[in-house]
């Protein structure tokens, strides 16, 4: 079991790609790609609960996957993959997600003494109120990490699986 984050209309945001859609209780027509797996160059790219805040887009499915899988970055390569269920609190979600990422992010230690990075945290809280959760979810991370120094890296990707987290408890749990 894993999650895709698509575009509006069942949509990859990257490829394009339509992936076809449940219908009738059934799970959506299975997509198979040969060949070696690769992140980036070749296969499908879903989610495990751990990458969800690095795929954010207009609809969260769960997906079942199949065969051959090569772990990513931040995805799971794979060479066969269908569209479960839409995950419909997601849409209602994004905007809780989007605030519960930026007050996290403020109530870090790194940043709670630090002004210079409240114009990031203002940045994050316009992109929430206008509906982009995902820039606002990324620039409070980046906030967090440029807060740590030397460990920026170690501080993104840390509030990254923080907010990874917050969408599997509250959105995928649900």
């Amino acid at each position: 079991m894993a999650r895709k984050f698509l575009a509006a209309g069942g949509r990859g945001p990257f490829s394009r790609m339509a992936w076809p859609a449940p219908a009738d209780g059934a799970p959506g027509a299975w997509l198979v790609v040969d060949g070696v797996l690769a992140q980036c160059e070749r296969g499908l790219h879903v989610c495990r609960d751990v990458d969800l805040a690095y795929w954010i887009h207009d609809e969260l499915w769960d997906v079942e996957v199949e065969g051959p899988a090569v772990d990513g970055l931040d995805c799971l390569v794979v060479a066969r993959a269908r569209l479960l269920r839409r995950i419909g609190a997601w849409t209602e979600s994004r905007h809780q997600f989007a605030q519960a990422s930026i007050e996290h992010a403020a109530a870090s230690p790194s940043l709670s003494d630090r002004e210079e990075f409240g114009e990031l945290l203002g940045d994050a809280r316009l992109m929430a109120t206008h509906g982009y959760p995902a820039l606002a979810s990324y620039t409070a991370a980046v906030a967090v990490g440029r807060a740590r120094g030397g460990d920026a890296v170690q501080g993104f990707r840390a509030e990254r699986s923080w907010q990874s987290g917050w969408i599997a408890e509250h959105v995928v749990l649900r």
